[in-house]
């Protein structure tokens, strides 16, 4: 009789895991396809913890040009583990490559980068206003000044099934720069999928 219980209890014990796991996998699937509809291939990516970037530029309207961009990735830690790291937006240029200068004004909120890299026209000075990302939530971020002033967007962390996932979108429509569009492509896509893997693996 205790023996039957046992198996019973164990049995429960299984189907309540299943359906718990199945119910945390359909709840990061809906959080991806509500955002992105990636292909098979990049879902393959994703879950190999590979950067995912697409960036859209067009300069076909007269003096104008607009540029989209998003990214998502998937870290292999938990979000509180990830972000411990994550936040030390002042360390970045210690850790990413082409990063030479990061600065942040906990006040103003002011995120300054310097980058440098060959796939860029020129280096960059970027300044960026965004709340340091301490926990899982929506953090609006915008480029007051530069080349893509008036840029706003924002980056989503949460977690799933232990496994800390981000997603980042941004848009900006305005006078239309001296770079061509696929050149805007390419260095937002590269410098993206750099810069994000060795963040990740720091990490």
């Amino acid at each position: 009789m205790i023996i039957i219980i046992m198996k019973i209890a164990l049995t429960t014990l299984i189907l309540i895991v299943f359906v718990s796991i199945n119910a945390i996998a359909n709840e990061r699937d809906k959080f991806i396809s509500d955002r992105w509809s990636i292909s098979k291939t990049q879902q393959k990516y994703l879950n190999n913890f590979e950067i995912l970037a697409d960036a859209n530029v067009n300069g076909q309207k007269k003096n104008i040009q607009t540029f989209d961009m998003k990214v998502m990735a998937l870290h292999k830690r938990k979000c509180r583990k990830a972000l411990r790291v994550i936040s030390m937006l002042e360390n970045y240029k210690e850790w990413i490559s082409f990063i030479k200068r990061s600065d942040y004004n906990q006040k103003s909120k002011l995120f300054t980068l310097k980058a440098d890299h060959p796939v860029l026209p020129t280096p960059m000075i970027i300044h960026i206003i965004v709340d340091r990302p301490k926990k899982q939530g929506r953090y609006n971020f915008s480029f007051p000044t530069g080349m893509f002033t008036g840029l706003a967007g924002y980056f989503e962390i949460k977690e799933f099934n232990n496994q800390c996932h981000f997603y980042a979108t941004s848009h900006w429509k305005g006078k239309k720069t001296k770079i061509p569009d696929f050149i805007i492509e390419i260095f937002a896509e590269t410098l993206s999928k750099i810069g994000g893997q060795m963040l990740m693996r720091k990490s």
